[in-house]
């Protein structure tokens, strides 16, 4: 469903940039002439609509704050499924609002404009922090607590399903562990290195003996063994990065807000924003 929402839309995203390239690869100063421009334009009938799609897209999201501070809605839906559905309309949100604007950016709204992009950015990076902290499938932080004792539930399983020994358990430790790493930029530089691939992570070989399907099972309980005791070792940097990017994250949605306030009351106030002649 999700994926489908995406399709759909970014997929109208798509069609509306194409059928009004023509006008958006106009300069500025010759838009007036063209004959799109009373459809296409901020003001005018369909770009406006764009304007108060992309508006009331990037303000539903914030369902997700109140579906996770508010005990009321907690049992509407998982929350994971809400984080879905606020990153979907954070994306899809600020799109419809660039094709508002005509890629026509200056003034005061340029404050708002660029406000909503850092606002959008940092969101996705955001995304890539939340997962980094250990959940349920519901969605909820687990605590230190839980983590330590999933991660000592596997290792159980290690020794009860495949008889691992003790070296073997402490060759698992030892490849989970990451580099040292001192300072929070070090800790982020590490952590995308190794999920994007560009920094190898440290092989266990497998248990000897074993047949093929069994073996695979190994490897899976392994891997996620290893992503607990990262997690764990990370726990605090993780968490502490995650807390620095809210305050960064808040001031520029509140700007975003602010100025997006502003430039409706005043284009309402002058005429500018119905597409009136």
């Amino acid at each position: 469903m999700l994926v489908l929402a995406y399709i759909i839309g970014l997929g109208g995203v798509a069609y509306f940039l194409a059928t009004g390239l023509s006008y958006y690869m106009t300069p500025v100063a010759e838009r007036a002439r063209h004959p799109d421009f009373w459809t296409l334009k901020p003001g005018g009938s369909l770009g406006l609509q764009f304007g108060v799609l992309g508006l009331v897209m990037m303000t539903v999201m914030h369902l997700y704050s109140a579906r996770k501070r508010l005990r009321p809605l907690r049992s509407l839906g998982a929350l994971r499924s809400w984080l879905d559905g606020h990153i979907l309309l954070g994306i899809l949100g600020p799109l419809f609002v660039v094709l508002h604007s005509s890629f026509k950016v200056s003034g005061l709204i340029s404050i708002s404009f660029w406000s909503m992009v850092a606002v959008a950015l940092s969101g996705i990076f955001g995304r890539y922090l939340y997962l980094q902290i250990p959940r349920t499938r519901a969605g909820e932080e687990l605590s230190l607590a839980e983590v330590e004792r999933a991660d000592r539930d596997l290792t159980q399983r290690l020794k009860d399903e495949f008889g691992a020994d003790a070296a073997y358990l402490e060759q698992v430790d030892r490849a989970s562990a990451p580099p040292p790493a001192r300072g929070l930029t070090k800790v982020l530089v590490l952590l995308l290195l190794e999920d994007l691939g560009l920094r190898g992570r440290a092989q266990v070989a497998p248990l000897p003996g074993l047949p093929p399907d069994i073996a695979r099972n190994l490897a899976a309980v392994v891997a996620q063994k290893k992503m607990l005791r990262r997690r764990i070792v990370l726990w605090d940097a993780i968490h502490r990065l995650f807390h620095h990017w809210h305050v960064i994250h808040k001031p520029f949605a509140v700007v975003m807000y602010l100025f997006v306030v502003v430039h409706v009351v005043v284009a309402t106030m002058t005429g500018y924003g119905f597409g009136w002649r």
